[in-house]
């Protein structure tokens, strides 16, 4: 049976302990890979042949700095998964300053040379 079927026939009582367990669930070194991927799944990331989620995971979780620049991350959300967004394949990890100038140079890149050529 489906799980939303599945949570269809619980109680109130029932449902409020599985939300319980699936909070505590998601604090989890397990659980917070799990969304991490998850969330990335479902905002289109997609691998480039040769690599998994485990790999992208581990190599995110283990950047202390930006791929491109090489400065340290500032915070905890200063990661940010560069990847196309046409094709949705990730790239690097970046923190928000280079991972927004890449995305600039991409819609953009004569405007960029252009500034880059004025004196």
């Amino acid at each position: 049976m489906p799980r939303k079927e599945w949570l269809d026939t619980c109680s109130p009582e029932q449902k409020k302990e599985i939300a319980r367990k699936n909070a505590i669930y998601r604090k989890t070194p397990i659980g917070i890979k799990g969304n991490c991927i998850s969330s990335w799944k479902s905002l289109g990331l997609k691998l480039q042949e040769g690599q998994t989620y485990d790999m992208i995971y581990e190599r995110y979780l283990n950047s202390e700095k930006c791929e491109c620049c090489l400065k340290p991350y500032l915070e905890y959300k200063g990661k940010h998964m560069d990847h196309c967004h046409t094709t949705g394949k990730f790239r690097n990890v970046l923190c928000r300053s280079c991972n927004q100038l890449r995305g600039h140079i991409e819609k953009d890149y004569k405007l960029i040379l252009k500034l880059l050529t004025l004196s």
